[in-house]
């Protein structure tokens, strides 16, 4: 596990295995392989995620996550089409007909983490228009961040120019007014992709 989203400490490179006493040794002489230490400092900063002020805190942090992600999830249901299937956990679709259709849009479950991840369909991207596309153009129109997809997807494949991932680590009213600004940005931005299609 790692101190970086639920401690807040992303970067900061520290985390710990939990194994069995005969799997020690091996592990230790294969990560001294790998990296050398995290720093001193670091490592005594940590030391205070396990005290009790320290937990109440993260706890709040936990509460806002699950706001901010509340927020995008509700404006994103807003937008018809990006409404088509909310996947469940197990990466199938809400409907009754358990078929995911690939022209539609489909959001993947925000659970675990602080990021929504959207398949935007084959229908509400062309050529040229992708995520990549929109991303820029909602950066540059509104001020507003969403990462495309192709930085997660197979790099030989056509998925990540047609998914975008919004992070909710930064904070209820951040979420609020960048859904805002999105739910604005959206139908202009459809136009332009249906005017290419």
């Amino acid at each position: 596990n790692s101190f970086s989203k639920y401690y807040s400490m992303s970067g900061w490179r520290l985390g710990w295995i939990v194994i069995p006493p005969a799997l020690i040794a091996p592990i230790n002489s294969l990560q001294q392989n790998m990296f050398i230490n995290a720093p001193t400092i670091s490592q005594t900063a940590a030391l205070q995620c396990w005290e009790d002020d320290t937990i109440a805190e993260l706890e709040t942090h936990v509460t806002k996550y699950a706001t901010s992600r509340t927020v995008i999830l509700d404006a994103l249901r807003q937008i018809p089409e990006l409404t088509c299937s909310f996947l469940t956990g197990e990466g199938k679709p809400t409907e009754t007909d358990g078929v995911v259709d690939e022209r539609k849009a489909n959001i993947a479950p925000a659970d675990g983490g602080f990021y929504v991840y959207i398949d935007l369909g084959t229908s509400n991207v062309s050529e040229g228009y992708g995520s990549v596309a929109m991303c820029r153009a909602l950066l540059e129109d509104e001020g507003v961040a969403f990462t495309p997809g192709v930085d997660f997807e197979d790099p030989t494949g056509v998925l990540g120019d047609r998914r975008v991932r919004i992070s909710y680590a930064g904070g209820i009213d951040t979420a609020t007014e960048a859904m805002e600004r999105f739910t604005a940005f959206w139908p202009k931005w459809l136009a332009k992709v249906r005017a290419n299609q």
